[in-house]
């Protein structure tokens, strides 16, 4: 992907999805520390249909998000599984798993079993966590993620922030939150932008494409998570090692 931007490639490579099953994974630079940690943070669910937004609280909930972020897992030397845990309570904290799946499969999630609904939700979220958890734990002392105003979209809240590391001066790299709030009055992150690029966009691409290729069957597309994840657990254990 010689054309995009060094961020952007950056985010078509950590989904793990973009330009056939799975790119190879490459050296990944401290310079992207600051939006693997916004990332890792930065995902959530669709908006329930009509609710009004409420600024403050979307912005209110970025900033939470970003802040525990960054006191659980910036300059901090966790193992490997404590780190794994922390991360994994952390995005449960501030998604729905089976609602992220759902809008991320779209068309697709209503035709599948409860189980298979279920068990996909578990297994993205163990994807989530192996895919970010090794970057997390490079995160530099000094990284900094500043939340900005939210902005009135409709039913969902804009937030601007910017994110920016010791090693890497110059002009912070800007990224953008969409928070909406649930039937339940739950506020919750469903998207991050950062140079153009949507992630929960490129996954719910890449993830209807290997559906669409199966003939709308879930399994093929479990079978490539669960072996993602094998991989990322043996490079993360081999540079936690």
């Amino acid at each position: 992907m010689p054309h995009l931007p060094r961020l952007r490639y950056f985010l078509y490579r950590e989904s793990g999805f973009r330009l056939g099953m799975f790119p190879k994974m490459a050296m990944i630079s401290l310079r992207h520390m600051a939006v693997a940690l916004v990332l890792a943070l930065g995902l959530s669910v669709l908006p329930a249909a009509g609710r009004a937004a409420d600024v403050e609280l979307g912005r209110k909930t970025v900033q939470g998000a970003v802040d525990e972020g960054i006191s659980t897992f910036v300059g901090k030397k966790h193992p490997l599984p404590e780190r794994s845990r922390l991360l994994d309570d952390l995005l449960r904290r501030y998604i729905d798993p089976p609602m992220l799946s759902a809008s991320i499969l779209g068309r697709y999630w209503g035709k599948i079993s409860p189980a298979e609904q279920n068990a996909f939700s578990e297994l993205f979220v163990r994807y989530l966590v192996t895919s970010y958890v090794g970057i997390l734990g490079r995160a530099e002392p000094g990284t900094m993620v500043k939340v900005a105003e939210g902005v009135d979209i409709g039913t969902k809240v804009r937030v601007l922030s910017s994110a920016a590391l010791p090693s890497q001066p110059g002009e912070p790299i800007p990224v953008e939150w969409e928070v909406a709030t649930t039937a339940d009055g739950k506020p919750v992150i469903m998207d991050l932008t950062a140079q153009g690029v949507s992630l929960i966009r490129a996954m719910k691409d890449d993830f209807a494409s290997v559906l669409r290729s199966s003939g709308g069957k879930i399994e093929p597309l479990m079978e490539a998570l669960q072996r993602k994840i094998e991989s990322n657990e043996k490079i993360n254990a081999a540079q936690a090692g």
